[in-house]
């Protein structure tokens, strides 16, 4: 991994560093979209906020309240990196990375940074498995619909209600 060299403020808040990452298998749609850049908090640490709209660039998908909502909501649900020992991993993907490894007999992923975890659930979401979702992001308003195609989904999370932040 790389800096990219390029700053991005979020809300005036937080700092975030453009960081490339390698394009393995299954990433090259984020990789075409965002030139395999992610965005990482100066300081390495994210909360359900900055994570969620990290996510949603680096999939690419509209970053709007809706989908952050959703997004916070998904998080909630997995239990992920503040709930559990899934470390760096809010949604608790099975993707492994180097370095990582399960928490839980599922294959739950614990990652060594959010570098990796970030990637993990990136190159998940694209595999080809999750259009629904992301047809329901593709939106940007409706923070249900994405719950219920995340439900419907081979992700693994049961129903949960979402709403715009």
């Amino acid at each position: 991994m790389s800096a990219k060299g390029k700053l991005i403020l979020a809300g005036g808040l937080f700092a975030f560093f453009a960081v490339t990452h390698g394009n393995p298998a299954g990433l090259a749609h984020a990789a075409a979209s965002l030139d395999s850049a992610a965005a990482i908090p100066v300081g390495g640490s994210y909360t359900p906020y900055t994570w969620a709209t990290t996510f949603l660039a680096a999939i690419p998908e509209p970053v709007t309240g809706c989908n952050i909502g959703f997004v916070q909501a998904w998080e909630r649900a997995e239990g992920g990196n503040w709930e559990n020992s899934a470390v760096a991993n809010p949604l608790d993907t099975t993707e492994r990375e180097p370095g990582s490894w399960s928490m839980n007999s599922v294959g739950v992923q614990a990652y060594p940074s959010w570098q990796e975890g970030l990637q993990a659930t990136v190159t998940t979401i694209r595999n080809g498995n999750y259009q629904g979702i992301l047809s329901a992001l593709a939106a940007g308003d409706d923070p249900q619909g994405a719950a219920d195609a995340v439900a419907s989904s081979p992700w693994g999370t049961g129903s949960f209600q979402a709403s715009c932040d």
